[in-house]
């Protein structure tokens, strides 16, 4: 089984949810990895994040159980990030989905 296999991407994330909270929202699912994705710059939330489960079957289990789910006072919305992300590891919003980095991208930033 490959990672990307196992991985949901988190979104609509309240921007003062942590990998604290995610951890605690998922725990019950199965051994995981999570990244909130932040800011380079200024270290907020993006509201989104990543969570890489070791079984891909316990990821398809968190997608069906939590549909509909709150976290923080926020709906959140979570899918394999394979099919989010069109098959490219974080393409859709920029991050690289490790480390929690982010890429501004967009050229002249200044």
């Amino acid at each position: 089984m490959s990672s990307e296999e196992g991985k949901l991407l988190v979104g609509r994330l309240n921007f003062n949810t942590d990998e604290q909270a995610l951890e605690d929202h998922f725990s019950s699912f199965g051994p995981f990895l999570v990244v909130v994705v932040k800011d380079w710059e200024t270290q907020p939330s993006q509201g989104f994040g990543f969570i890489t489960f070791t079984n891909a079957e316990h990821a398809s289990n968190a997608t069906k159980a939590m549909k509909g789910d709150s976290l923080d006072g926020q709906q959140i919305h979570r899918d394999h990030a394979d099919k989010s992300t069109g098959g490219t590891r974080g393409s859709a919003f920029g991050a690289h989905g490790h480390g929690g980095s982010y890429s501004k991208g967009g050229g002249n930033q200044g």
